[in-house]
């Protein structure tokens, strides 16, 4: 059976390398329409343990001031919506910023199970030697848990 996808979790970190997978999503539902859910997942950590030291700008913030971030991040990701797209309307596109105290792989992961979408898109930045060792990849560690395809866009830039 030749799998249909009418359902996509992009993922962004907001940054125009994290940003490239976008287009990608919606040229795969250009012709027979669909979802593109755009999805920014901030972790959010509780009051800091005095034992161990480590900042989250989230946890600093007023509420007043969460909502405003909150709402900016989600205009950031509407004006990511390709043009194109929005001209056709042919794809529907809802847009998600996700604050948890989860990695940020594991929380899309539980978007992707929650949402029941059919693919998770994400670009990965290419890292490669002694910064992927130190910083990982949210791209490889989603590849690894995802209990559903996974395409990764990778960038060269």
């Amino acid at each position: 059976m030749i799998p249909r996808y009418r359902k996509l979790l992009v993922t962004t970190d907001l940054s125009p390398l994290g940003n490239a997978a976008i287009p990608h999503a919606y040229a795969m539902l250009a012709e027979r329409g669909g979802t593109v859910i755009l999805c920014h997942v901030t972790e959010v950590h509780g009051p800091p343990n005095p034992l161990y030291a480590h900042y989250s700008p989230w946890s600093a913030l007023s509420g007043q001031e969460r909502a405003e971030l909150r709402q900016t991040l989600l205009r950031s990701l509407e004006a990511l919506v390709p043009e194109q797209a929005r001209k056709a309307g042919v794809v529907t596109t809802e847009v998600r910023v996700v604050e948890t105290p989860l990695t940020v792989h594991e929380a899309i992961c539980q978007e992707a199970r929650e949402l029941d979408v059919d693919l998770i898109v994400m670009a990965s930045h290419g890292h490669s030697g002694i910064v992927r060792l130190l910083l990982g990849s949210v791209a490889e560690h989603v590849l690894r848990s995802a209990d559903r395809p996974v395409l990764i866009v990778r960038n060269r830039g």
